[in-house]
């Protein structure tokens, strides 16, 4: 299944087949990822500050998996929400989406050549 881009007024996306990513945690530690909180993949902008930063959620959809990415660009502004400035569309999102997408391709071609 190719990498289905598409974005929302809210969030970008993508669905990809979940077998062409293989094991999620892996894949995103490769991209430079760690584990973050709920099952979610974060990715510094910056080393050393903990934002801004890359913000993935991933939602199983069956046989597909929808990526969901933003940039949180503070921690929340008030104790007790999850509440925060976050971007959900612009170059920085559209650029980390397509680094993403490459990298699905390229691992799912290094499996296929195996």
């Amino acid at each position: 299944m190719p990498v289905c881009l598409f974005h929302t007024q809210k969030t970008m996306h993508a669905d990809v087949s979940r077998f062409s990513l293989g094991n999620p945690m892996v894949f995103f530690q490769r991209c430079g990822y760690h584990t973050g909180r709920n099952g979610s993949y974060e990715r510094r902008l910056n080393r050393g500050m903990q934002f801004p930063r890359f913000h993935v959620y991933l939602e199983n959809q069956g046989d597909t998996l929808r990526i969901s990415l933003h940039i949180d660009a503070k921690a929340p502004s008030y104790e007790g929400t999850s509440a925060h400035a976050g971007e959900y569309e612009g170059p920085l999102v559209e650029q980390e989406m397509k680094r993403i997408q490459d990298a699905i391709n390229y691992f799912q071609a290094a499996r296929d050549n195996d």
